[in-house]
């Protein structure tokens, strides 16, 4: 079975704070409701940077030329084991205006990195019916799966990384 390439820009601001998006409660897929870092799926001709900015840029209005690359983290594979997601990590360069961009994505917001990865997950009810493990954030928003072992790498490997220069 060959594996799909996806990108995350997990884009920090001063502060301490990570942007999230929670995908489209309207639609069918199987994201609906999950709250998620702006990405998905490297198209052809794309590295996973491009891919990242873009997908920030259709689904969150994250424009490119405010962000600054700091690293690339390593690959994270999905819980259905097809897709390969590659985490970017990011900090603002300039001022950002970040609203929904797309029908794919109903909600954008900044959240601590800290009160989200420093949080012990939790067993909660998603708002498709089913139990996760997962952290609960104000409105009833859980950070749940991929996303939060996402947040959980950064949270604990940041320092590390800015120390050794690799960020």
């Amino acid at each position: 079975m060959e594996l799909e390439e996806a990108a995350v820009l997990v884009l920090l601001s001063p502060g301490g704070y990570v942007l999230l998006e929670r995908k489209s409660c309207s639609q069918g897929s199987p994201w609906a409701c999950d709250v998620a870092l702006p990405g998905g799926r490297i198209r052809p001709g794309e590295d996973s940077i491009a891919a990242a900015l873009r997908e920030a840029w259709e689904e969150a209005w994250v424009n490119p030329a405010y962000v600054r690359i700091l690293c690339l983290g390593p690959l994270h594979a999905t819980s259905r084991g097809s897709i390969v997601v590659r985490p970017i990590i990011a900090v603002t360069r300039g001022p950002l205006c970040v609203k929904p961009n797309s029908s794919e994505v109903d909600t954008v917001f900044w959240a601590s990195l800290e009160t989200v990865a420093g949080a012990r997950p939790a067993r909660l009810r998603h708002p498709r019916d089913f139990e996760v493990m997962g952290v609960e954030l104000e409105g009833g928003l859980i950070v749940w799966g991929l996303t939060l072992r996402i947040l959980h790498w950064v949270y604990s490997s940041l320092e590390r990384l800015i120390g050794l220069g690799r960020c």
